[in-house]
């Protein structure tokens, strides 16, 4: 897969800002019909220009990923909602004695969505399909979900892990 999208760019696809998250649902809907109509274009065009369909492909990944990841973010918010996703990204890849990926990284769970993270990410969706990155992320939130609450008497944690599985597995229906 090529970058047709760079760190900052696929941060705020991924992981928007909470102004962007809680925008009116008709202006949501209209940037869903942008997109919509975009991926369109650029897949009907792909037929001539064979460098468009991937291009197409990653433009549909991204948007998958960021619909998503959205909801978990209105949940748990954008800092915590990145370290779920370096978790998993850690999960699929980093914890692994035998991966396809050439080069292992283990990246820092510090919710910092840099050139590492998104370098792991590149390389991650040129080897995994989608739904596996999708099942990485929900474990590594419940992975965090139980190491960040589990010593705190006023979180009940089966409860927490319950809820961050919920919502993520309901954004995938």
């Amino acid at each position: 897969m090529t970058e047709n999208f760079d760190t900052e760019e696929t941060k705020e696809i991924l992981f928007p800002d909470e102004e962007t998250l809680n925008r009116p649902a008709s202006e949501s809907f209209s940037e869903q019909l942008r997109n919509e109509f975009a991926y369109k274009q650029i897949e009907s065009n792909s037929k001539f220009n064979p460098e468009l369909a991937e291009i197409a492909n990653e433009h549909k990944i991204y948007t998958e990923l960021a619909e998503f990841i959205r909801e978990h973010i209105k949940t748990v918010g954008q800092e915590q909602a990145v370290k779920d996703f370096q978790t998993g990204l850690n999960l699929l890849t980093g914890y692994k004695k035998e991966t396809v990926l050439e080069e292992q990284i283990r990246l820092e769970e510090d919710a910092d969505f840099g050139d590492k993270t998104f370098a792991m990410f590149q390389s991650v969706l040129e080897y995994y399909p989608l739904e596996v990155i999708k099942e990485y992320i929900k474990i590594g939130a419940s992975n965090n979900a139980v190491w960040e609450t589990k010593d705190d008497s006023q979180i009940d944690t089966n409860e927490f892990v319950d809820e961050v599985a919920e919502n993520l597995t309901e954004e995938e229906k």
